[in-house]
């Protein structure tokens, strides 16, 4: 649908008014100025592009497209169920169990992506599970932050704070004399 702009109506005079502005007779209301050699004299037409056949599957392909989504969900969905039974039963994390169903689970996704052509980069982007599954196969991923440089940043924080509030105050102190001084206060 098309958006139709549609101009006001024109005002109506009123009985006894005069107009604002008196135009002359051959007034017209407005004339784009000419823009010299804004338009070459020959314009060659762009070649038409060729319309790209098959990038928007039809009704069957997207219909093939959602059921394969589906069996995904379902399948990722006992995966994952699996992985939980494991983890309420005591299985720590790293077990060659949980890397056996993130492989699974990876295998599963990447299957899907080549099928339908999706980028297998953002495989825990489309599928927020895969995430779990892959802290639980590999837990060392969460680990390997440095806790000592927060903790050094924290000691020089404790240390450092009383000095700013102190130097702080002292200069507060400081200008308030000056500016009492200055003033004559």
């Amino acid at each position: 649908m098309a958006w139709v702009e549609v101009p006001p109506a024109a005002p109506t005079k009123v009985q006894g008014t005069k107009p604002l502005f008196v135009r002359p007779a051959g007034y017209v209301a407005y004339v784009p100025p000419p823009i010299p050699a804004a338009v070459p004299a020959t314009v060659e037409a762009a070649p038409e592009p060729e319309p790209v056949v098959g990038t928007l599957p039809g009704w069957w392909a997207g219909f093939r497209r959602d059921r394969a989504r589906n069996k995904l969900q379902r399948t990722l969905a006992r995966v994952i169920q699996i992985s939980q039974d494991h983890e309420s039963n005591g299985v720590p994390s790293g077990d060659p169990i949980y890397q056996h169903l993130y492989t699974k689970a990876l295998e599963l996704c990447h299957g899907y992506f080549d099928e339908w052509h999706l980028n297998r980069d953002n495989v825990e982007i489309e599928i927020p599970c895969m995430r779990q599954l892959r802290l639980a196969a590999h837990p060392e991923a969460t680990i390997s932050a440095r806790k000592a440089p927060v903790a050094l940043l924290g000691l020089v924080g404790v240390i450092a704070l009383p000095l700013v509030i102190g130097a702080w105050c002292g200069l507060f102190g400081v200008g308030q004399r000056w500016i009492m001084h200055l003033f004559g206060g």
